[in-house]
C-alpha cells in the first residue's frame, strides 16, 4: 500500500511538471502565490518579533503557517483577529 501511495505521488508530480513547462501562464500564477505567500510570512514573522499588535503572539505551527501560505496576508490578517476574538 505504502509504494502505491509513492507511486501516485511520483506521476502527480510528473504530470503537475508537464502542466508547468508547457504553460506561461501557469510560471506567472505559481510566481504569484509564492510572492504572496513569502509577503504574508515576513509579516507573520514581523507581528511575532516586534509585537506590533499589542498582547498578540501567533505561534507558527503547521495549522498557521498553511493557512498564512494558502491565504496569504489576509489568512493573518484573519488569525489574529481570531486571536483577539477569542482572547
Amino acid at each position: 500500500m505504502k509504494l502505491l501511495m509513492v507511486g501516485l505521488l511520483v506521476i502527480s508530480l510528473v504530470a503537475l511538471l508537464i502542466v508547468l513547462l508547457r504553460q506561461r501562464l501557469a510560471w506567472k500564477g505559481l510566481f504569484i502565490f509564492l510572492l504572496h505567500g513569502t509577503a504574508a510570512f515576513v509579516l507573520l514573522y514581523i507581528v511575532n518579533a516586534t509585537g506590533w499588535v499589542a498582547g498578540v503572539h501567533v505561534p507558527a505551527n503547521p495549522m498557521t503557517l498553511a493557512t498564512v501560505g494558502l491565504l496569504g496576508v489576509p489568512g493573518l490578517a484573519s488569525i489574529i483577529f481570531l486571536k483577539m476574538a477569542l482572547i
